[in-house]
């Protein structure tokens, strides 16, 4: 008995001991994994990529205060350089006002947003710092469109000044003919807005169609609009392009 005893006790110990073992080995092995899921990984875009927004609702510095939410969405599919859709047009942009004041005799009216993060369909939630590059009013809707091309009174939607259609017969068509650019004659500004829709060019700068309304950065970063004339307000649907800020 005392050997059966004695050999009873020994696989005992190598059975604990094997135990011991594998719990030591699962444990760093359990560590390495945490936080190794793809989707842990925060997508970051980088400095100077332009992403086109529109207000989801309207903001008003008669009425908004400091710490308010101030939502956009993307009007564009955001793509990774390897052309996978990082975040799908129509993407939520978050961002709340940093500062605002009202007109209010000879002190200006002020508007300042900071930008914080993208929420995708899904929910997910990608961390975004950006400031306004420009910004301008909402995009005509198709009804305002057909209404200025096409005035009361004008059924083939020519415009009484336009040429009739396919274009006037000139056989040596050149500089200055009907038709053709004249030097030093207005083209649509690609830095504004993208020629016939409204929409804001990803190249626009500053202020498009906002009379009395300047655009700056403040001191956190944040983009400032400003009006001395009448207090700043956003109406829904009111573009921007945002640039990604380091």
């Amino acid at each position: 008995m005392g050997e059966e005893e004695h050999m009873n006790k020994l696989f005992n110990f190598v059975t604990i001991s094997l135990l011991l073992a594998g719990v030591s080995f699962a444990e760093p092995s359990a560590r390495q994994n945490v936080g190794s899921d793809p989707q842990n990984t925060a997508i970051r875009f980088a400095p100077g990529t332009t992403i086109r927004v529109e207000l989801e609702k309207s903001v008003d510095a008669k009425k908004a205060k400091v710490g308010d939410e101030v939502v956009a969405k993307t009007t564009d599919d955001l793509l990774s350089d390897k052309n996978e859709v990082l975040a799908p047009r129509g993407s939520r942009v978050l961002a709340h006002v940093t500062e605002v004041s009202q007109h209010q005799g000879d002190a200006a009216s002020t508007l300042g947003i900071a930008f914080d993060k993208i929420v995708l369909k899904s929910g997910a939630e990608l961390p975004l710092k950006a400031s306004v590059q420009a910004i301008g009013r909402p995009e005509p809707t198709p009804t305002a469109v057909s209404d200025a091309s096409n005035p009361p009174g004008n059924s083939n939607g020519m415009s009484p000044m336009s040429p009739p259609r396919g274009g006037y017969n000139t056989p040596n068509q050149g500089v200055g003919a009907p038709g053709a650019p004249n030097p030093g004659s207005s083209i649509p500004d690609a830095t504004s807005s993208s020629a016939g829709t409204g929409q804001l060019a990803l190249n626009a700068q500053g202020v498009v169609g906002m009379s009395g309304v300047s655009l700056s950065t403040g001191a956190t970063q944040d983009s400032v609009l400003t009006s001395q004339k009448h207090n700043v307000k956003l109406d829904s649907g009111t573009q921007m392009i945002l640039r990604v800020i380091p």
